[in-house]
């Protein structure tokens, strides 16, 4: 039987260290792909899919986060207000502005809205990657490589 398996707590802070480890994994990934050169269709699509994957990661391991702080958010906008409520995040409207970019890149696809999200990833990969430290740093959390 495993020691953690009757304690929520523990079994919370098992999902979240999981969680930031496929957080940071994820983010290495879309910071490979960015480091491709753009000219090529396929770096610019798959950038943008790491994106979406990435964004998806980050607001998944938030809500995790706040949970073990005793905050409740379930949805994307609400983790991001939270996270920004508590000061893990600087800047709200840049978060917001990501979520926004998943939302276009997920529903539709035009070559010339795909260019300019692509264009954005960088800062928006920045600010995954410094939430991911922040919450490592907060939690504790033994993260593999």
């Amino acid at each position: 039987m495993n020691a953690n398996q009757n304690n929520p707590v523990s079994d919370q802070t098992d999902k979240l260290s999981l969680s930031l480890n496929a957080m940071g994994k994820a983010l290495q990934r879309l910071a490979e792909s960015l480091a491709f050169d753009q000219s090529q269709p396929l770096v610019v699509d798959a950038s943008i899919q790491r994106f979406e994957f990435c964004i998806e990661l980050t607001w998944k391991t938030m809500k995790k986060a706040l949970t073990q702080e005793g905050i409740e958010a379930n949805t994307p906008r609400e983790c991001m207000q939270q996270a920004y409520a508590a000061k893990w995040l600087d800047d709200e409207t840049a978060w917001l502005s990501m979520l926004r970019d998943r939302n276009l890149t997920s529903h539709t696809y035009k070559e010339d809205l795909a260019l300019e999200i692509y264009q954005r990833l960088p800062g928006h990969l920045t600010a995954m990657q410094a939430l991911h430290q922040l919450l490592v740093a907060r939690f504790d959390t033994q993260v593999t490589e």
